[in-house]
């Protein structure tokens, strides 16, 4: 593995001590990261990064972009309409647990050097990786999109000047089966080309007792990412990427709990099987629509409705690095991607179709990004400038029919077209001090057209309404409130220290902005399924301002890293979600975020890899208005648990003419809400998950043979929840049970 830590204890202790590790200490690999858009060390970049190398990825058991999290301290994830469907990356709890199509996330996702802003289409999976980057706070300098939170970076493999690949099948629980791929070599004269392929399949993993409708979670992946390399000289290349994926998938298990108000309305209560509850009394632990779930079993339900999401993605780019002369370097990155998605839930969780939501987009983005860096003796400079259209043609339905109500149709477009130019300059004043500052100027115009009507006749027959429009919010019908202008100034400065080759320390400050937007869902201006009016629809920008420290340290003459960095987050207009009746509702208020994370790296003995990462987190949202009352009251942000600890072990030796090696890896979870107004019922009160791996390579290096057991202990914990208290009850969404698999690559060169 080419990161490897020590636990935390042990390196403190021997920091500490000054002992020295035995002489059979090995020197950790570098790790190479591009996180300041040119390759560096990891240990001379003043950023807090976590990175992973593809033999890590693969050691740690991360098949999907979601993986990413089990071992990268402070980032979390939120799927808020269960496993497979859209995706929130959460950054030392800076992140949006918003689950429409018109939002982007606080934490930005990129593919080689790609931004991707469409949250249906991040759930993909990861083949044929190079490297993971994961950094943490505002990016606000040279990278293009809303890094309030900071970024994760996937980067692929790349074409080859020789020939080169590899297979792999896994098997795993649940009739699970996988494959990757890829085949890499030259294609001709200054070109080559590379080819990777993926495919995942299993059953649902959550049992649906009712007859004639599918288990949920499985999964039915496709994937493929073709690469072409043009090399016409020395100092010039064209890479062109095309990518393609489908996953059709059962997804939105939700497990129904019956909940209610507690607090005048302002809390949540658990309704037992014995309890009646008083706003709705049907009966002795029912929900206000007459059911219950009793079986106590995380992984089984009554579900009507085959919960379904289709995703497609695909898209093209095309990479320009010309190196010119006087070390100057000329890169154009211009990308193309489409993402449709189209899902169905049970949203209330039981045998009748009651609440039946469908939600259907697609998403089109054209991103270009032109610029130019170079390099003195003590100075380096990049300038660029970066251009970005989004345009999302969304479909909702609600159908409420069996109840007697509504029959939604919410139709909306919209248009974001923003463009900025950034520099960054380095000055190293005196041997060992660097000084860095960045500027990025951002204009942005987001504009919205929306339209929901009712279907169903209950608008104009039941209570009489002139039409059936539920809501319409465009600039033909509410004027200038349905476009966003806006335009900011974000960058950075740092200082860095460096008084030798093993440390190096750092303070900066920094801000990020995340841009302006709309609510969507099932808008209704009746108020009598939604809460929503005109002036609620749009939400400002959010501004972060980040004050850091930080060190990083290479010891025991390499066998061994300690980097550190503690936080402190000023949190102006923070966009923030709630629930009401049937829709969400994003709005801005402050916060304020304390933190720190440890990362440890060693090769204490010959064999031995050891790591730990540990999270600390104070997070304060703050005025958030109480549900029923509305009493403005400070509250933990969502999915920022105040402690996340992760570490791991693995021994290498030699077995079979090859290496035998063994892998235990474990994380633990603090509290965390998913819910900012911090019910009781939104709550998961920590949990730790623990995973083993055994695996044999073959002294050549081509075969490859692994087993696995992902959650030895069957540990059951809540991935998310969704408060449905109107209705009495709670979506609970569990995390996987335990799963065992194993695996058999070939790799050639």
């Amino acid at each position: 593995m080419q990161q490897r830590v020590l636990p935390l204890g042990i390196a403190l202790a021997l920091l500490g001590s000054g002992l020295s590790l035995p002489v059979v200490a090995e020197v950790l690999e570098e790790i190479v990261v591009t996180a300041q858009k040119r390759e560096q060390n990891l240990q001379d970049v003043g950023l807090s990064i976590t990175a992973f190398s593809g033999e890590q990825v693969r050691e740690l058991g991360f098949t999907t972009t979601t993986d990413v999290a089990n071992f990268t301290p402070g980032l979390n994830i939120t799927t808020p309409q269960a496993e497979g469907s859209q995706v929130n990356f959460i950054l030392r709890g800076v992140g949006l647990n918003d689950f429409t199509d018109a939002n982007e996330n606080p934490v930005a996702a990129y593919f080689d050097d790609v931004y991707r802003g469409a949250m249906g289409g991040l759930s993909l999976q990861l083949f044929d990786i190079e490297r993971i980057e994961v950094l943490r706070g505002p990016q606000g300098t040279l990278y293009g999109r809303n890094t309030t939170g900071g970024l994760v970076h996937f980067i692929s493999k790349r074409p080859t000047d020789t020939p080169e690949g590899y297979a792999q099948v896994s098997v795993g629980e649940y009739s699970q089966l996988q494959f990757e791929g890829a085949a890499s070599g030259p294609l001709g004269e200054h070109v080559s080309g590379r080819i990777s392929v993926s495919t995942d399949d299993h059953d649902g993993y959550v049992k649906n007792r009712a007859p004639g409708v599918d288990n949920y979670n499985a999964a039915h992946a496709r994937a493929v990412r073709t690469q072409l390399l043009w090399q016409p000289a020395e100092e010039a290349e064209v890479l062109v990427q095309a990518h393609y994926s489908r996953n059709d998938a059962q997804v939105g298990a939700w497990q129904h709990q019956s909940v209610g108000f507690a607090d005048g309305g302002d809390g949540r209560v658990e309704i037992g099987p014995d309890d009646i509850n008083p706003f709705c009394p049907t009966g002795p632990g029912l929900d206000c629509l007459g059911y219950r779930d009793t079986d106590n079993d995380p992984w089984a339900g009554d579900f009507d409705r085959d919960g379904s999401v289709e995703v497609e993605s695909k898209g093209v780019s095309a990479h320009l690095t010309w190196e010119l002369a006087d070390g100057l370097t000329l890169v154009n990155i211009a990308a193309f991607d489409r993402v449709e998605r189209l899902q169905e839930e049970d949203t209330d969780a039981s045998p009748a179709p009651l609440i039946v939501p469908t939600f259907g987009a697609s998403t089109d983005q054209i991103s270009e990004e032109l610029r130019l860096s170079g390099e003195g003796d003590d100075t380096r400079w990049v300038v660029g400038a970066y251009y970005y259209d989004q345009n999302v043609d969304a479909q909702y339905d609600l159908d409420l029919s069996n109840l007697g109500f509504v029959v939604f149709d919410a139709n909306y477009t919209q248009d974001t077209t923003s463009w900025s130019g950034f520099g960054q300059y380095e000055f190293e004043f005196t041997p060992g001090w660097t000084l860095i500052g960045g500027l990025r100027y951002t204009q942005e115009n987001r504009e919205l057209d929306y339209l929901n009507v009712d279907t169903s006749g209950f608008f104009t027959d039941v209570i009489g309404l002139p039409d059936d429009v539920a809501f319409a919010f465009s600039k033909s019908s509410v004027g200038d409130i349905a476009e966003h202008d806006r335009h900011n100034v974000t960058g950075k400065i740092e200082l860095d220290f460096k008084p030798d080759d093993d440390w190096l320390w750092y303070a900066s400050l920094s801000k990020g902005v995340k841009s302006a937007g709309f609510n969507t869902g099932f808008l209704d201006s009746t108020l009598l399924f939604a809460s929503n009016t005109v002036e609620t629809i749009p939400f400002d920008e959010e501004t972060l301002y980040s004050y850091e420290v930080g060190f990083k340290s290479t010891l025991f003459d390499g066998a061994a890293r300690l980097n550190a960095s503690a936080f402190y987050y000023d949190y102006r207009d923070f966009q923030t979600f709630r629930f009401e009746l049937l829709n969400q509702i994003i709005f801005n208020t402050d916060a304020e975020v304390f933190g720190g994370e440890i990362e440890l790296q060693a090769n204490p003995w010959e064999g031995w890899d050891f790591a730990a990462g540990l999270s600390l987190l104070d997070t304060t949202a703050e005025d958030i208005p109480a549900a029923a009352s509305g009493t403005p009251k400070d509250r933990t942000m969502v999915s920022a648990p105040d402690i996340t600890l992760s570490a791991l072990a693995r021994y290498e030796w030699d077995a079979f003419s090859g290496k035998m090696a063994a892998l235990v890896k474990a994380k633990y979870q603090g509290e965390t809400y998913f819910d900012i107004q911090n019910y009781s019922t939104s709550r998961e009160n920590g949990y730790v998950v623990t995973d083993v791996r055994l695996q044999w390579t073959s002294g050549d290096d081509r075969w490859q043979v692994a087993g696995f057991v992902n959650n030895v202990t069957d540990e059951e914990y809540l991935g998310y929840t969704f408060d449905f208290a109107s209705f009495g009850f709670n979506q609970q969404a569990w995390a996987r049970p335990r799963w065992a698999g194993a695996s058999v690559m070939y790799r050639w060169q």
